[in-house]
Order: C-alpha cells, then sequence, then structure tokens
C-alpha cells in the first residue's frame, strides 16, 4: 500500500500481477495523494467465457454455479473505501462492496465480460483497455501466419525425425490480407502487413462506403465483410464480442473465402461456428486455421479441434505479458489525468442505453 499525509482517491488493482511500486509512481505525478492498494481478483477462463455470452454477467446463465474467487475479510475492507478499479475482470456477484466506486479501467480491449451497462447504471464510468496489447498481438499474428507460409512446422518435424529433405514455403509479398475489426490490435497488423508488401482490406463497424485510412489500402463498413473474402489470402479476425459478431464465420462466410485462404482469429471464439470451420479444414478449402481463442476455453480434451488437419491451437497466449503491465500502469495513468480535467476518458465506454 501506497499512503500519503492527505488520503486521496483510493486504487484498487485487481489485477494477479506484481507491482514493483511503478503504478504508484505514475499515478501519483498526476496526483501526490493517490493510494494503491493491490487486491488481486482473477476469474477463470470458463468464467470469462461464460460471462461473455450473457452481457458480462453470470445470472441467468446455465453456469450460473461457476466458481468465483474468494473476498476474505481483509479485502472487502479495503473495496469500501475504493474510488477506482483497475482490473480485468469485474467482481460482479461482489460490486455492493465497492460503495464509492467512480471509474472502472479495464485491463482489456473487450468488455464483453464485464457487465459495462451495469457499471455504468450504478454513476461509474467505464474505460477499455483497448491498445495495450495490440503491439505483440499483432506480432503474434504475423509469427503464426509466417509459420504456416514458410512451413516451419514441417522443418521442425524434420529436425525431430533427422530428416533432411528440401521443403519451400511461398512469399507473402504480394498477397491480399484481410481484417475484421479495424481497431487497435487490426491497425497494429496492418502497419505490419504492409511492410510485408501485403495488400490490406480492413472492416470497421463505424467506417461508411468511400472512407479510407493511412494504414490501409482499402477501408469498409462491416456490411462489406463478405464481398472483401474471396480477394484474400489471408483473414484475421480482430473483432469484439458482441451479439453481432457472434457466428459471423459460419458455412457461408467460410466457403466465400479462396480456397486455401488462412483464417486466423484473436478476436472471440464466439465469432466462429467452430463445426463449420472443422468442415472447410476437413475438406481442405482452407490453407490453415490459426485460433488463439475458442468457444470453450480451456479446449476440452476430447474436442475435435486438438486433432484438426493444418489447424494451429494457442491457448489464449497472443498477448506479450512483458509491457502488458506497464502498458496498463500508462494508460491509467492517462485517465486518470483525463478525470480530474474532466475531459473523456481514453477509450471510454459509452452504453447504447
Amino acid at each position: 500500500m501506497t499512503e500519503s499525509a492527505t488520503a486521496g482517491p483510493l486504487v484498487a488493482v485487481l489485477l494477479p500481477f506484481p507491482d514493483d511500486g511503478e503504478l504508484a509512481e505514475r499515478l501519483q505525478a498526476i496526483d501526490p495523494n493517490v493510494r494503491v492498494q493491490l487486491t488481486p481478483y482473477a476469474e477463470s477462463m470458463e468464467v470469462r467465457a461464460e460471462k461473455g455470452k450473457f452481457g458480462g454477467r453470470l445470472a441467468g446463465s446455465p453456469a450460473e454455479g461457476l466458481e468465483l474467487p474468494e473476498v476474505d475479510d481483509a479485502t472487502r475492507a479495503i473495496w469500501a473505501e475504493t474510488d477506482i478499479v483497475i482490473s480485468i475482470d469485474s467482481p460482479d456477484a461482489h460490486l455492493d462492496l465497492f460503495p464509492k466506486l467512480t471509474w472502472f479501467q479495464a485491463a482489456s480491449a473487450g468488455l464483453d465480460h464485464i457487465d459495462a451497462d451495469g457499471l455504468v447504471g450504478r454513476g461509474v464510468r467505464v474505460s477499455t483497455g483497448s491498445g495495450i496489447a495490440a503491439v505483440s498481438i499483432a506480432e503474434f499474428v504475423f509469427a503464426r501466419y509466417l509459420q504456416v507460409y514458410k512451413q516451419l512446422r514441417v522443418f521442425d518435424q524434420q529436425q525431430r525425425d533427422r530428416v533432411w529433405e528440401m521443403a519451400y514455403g511461398t512469399e507473402i509479398n504480394g498477397l491480399t490480407m484481410v481484417i475484421a475489426g479495424f481497431g487497435a490490435i487490426g491497425r497494429e497488423v496492418a502497419r505490419r502487413a504492409r511492410a510485408f508488401g501485403i495488400t490490406v482490406l480492413a472492416t470497421r463497424r463505424s467506417a461508411s462506403q468511400g472512407d479510407t485510412d493511412p494504414d490501409v489500402d482499402e477501408l469498409h463498413p462491416a456490411a462489406d465483410l463478405a464481398s472483401l473474402l474471396p480477394r484474400a489470402d489471408m483473414v484475421l479476425c480482430a473483432l469484439p464480442g458482441s451479439p453481432e459478431t457472434t457466428n459471423l464465420f459460419d458455412a457461408e462466410m467460410i466457403g466465400a473465402m479462396k480456397p486455401g485462404c488462412l483464417f486466423q482469429n484473436v478476436g472471440r471464439g464466439t465469432h466462429v461456428v467452430e463445426a463449420d470451420l472443422l468442415a472447410a479444414l476437413t475438406s481442405g478449402h482452407l490453407g490453415a486455421a490459426l485460433l488463439d481463442v475458442t468457444l470453450l476455453e480451456p479446449v476440452p480434451e476430447d474436442s475435435p479441434l486438438w486433432d484438426a488437419p493444418n489447424l494451429y491451437l494457442s491457448p489464449h497466449s497472443a498477448v506479450s505479458v512483458d509491457n502488458y503491465v506497464t502498458n496498463t500502469w500508462q494508460l491509467a495513468a492517462e485517465n486518470l489525468a483525463k478525470l480530474q480535467s474532466g475531459e473523456p476518458l481514453r477509450n471510454e465506454y459509452r452504453p447504447s442505453f
């Protein structure tokens, strides 16, 4: 805990990461009286996935009985005085323990597993962590694409088998990428794609016909996605979770992709009808599928995803955590300054109601 002579806003950090005092230092540069308390609270992947299907809430869902982290008396006492929360998860079952809460800074780009509307309805301002992981995820996206195009999996297997046999990859210069979801992650991917000589077509929900952006060759409204897919050698899904994007990539959308296309998803597992994706891999229509997110996380041991042909699976690990925490602290400090000056927060959530 960081104390000061005059009690200022109390910040409760629910992230399950250690802090060496960097957060307090950054926040106290904005307000010397800020106090910081670490009260780690981390929900399981199963809970996050289930909450993502029900607007950030477990109440009323088939998995309402899923186990949540315990909250001890010491943590309750801190939360009772908390003004600001920094967290990946929203402890929705315990929100009554935050009577003074005025601002919730999410440490994730998406809010689908957080009851953001419920928080706003309580008078709490909410801001997302959009952008804090964009660079590392973009790097991961290209590591995966290059792994397939340059046949790195083949070479690794040949080394294990002590086989010396020539194999040749594909040049990606001149290929075309479609990015579904041109947010912070999509933009960082687009910048790297164009450095490789790839033509980039992107969709964004807020885009209108005729809009342009310096980081892409073409920018389209989300409704144009299906018409762009036949042009793509690689498709990236970097969409947030929402009712509109649930089951978006079904048999029809996957079938619209050209034969041999590579499909990668770093958005949400709910975007993909997995049975349709598996069928496209089995038939050979897709060249490969690269999934960092799945409908069920962890993937069950008996899931057909494990053995699907040309499927590259990772356990929701596209982000690199080395700079993640520092980026979160920087965003929190920037938004504290905005909060105190009465400005809109960076990535501030605006409910539709």
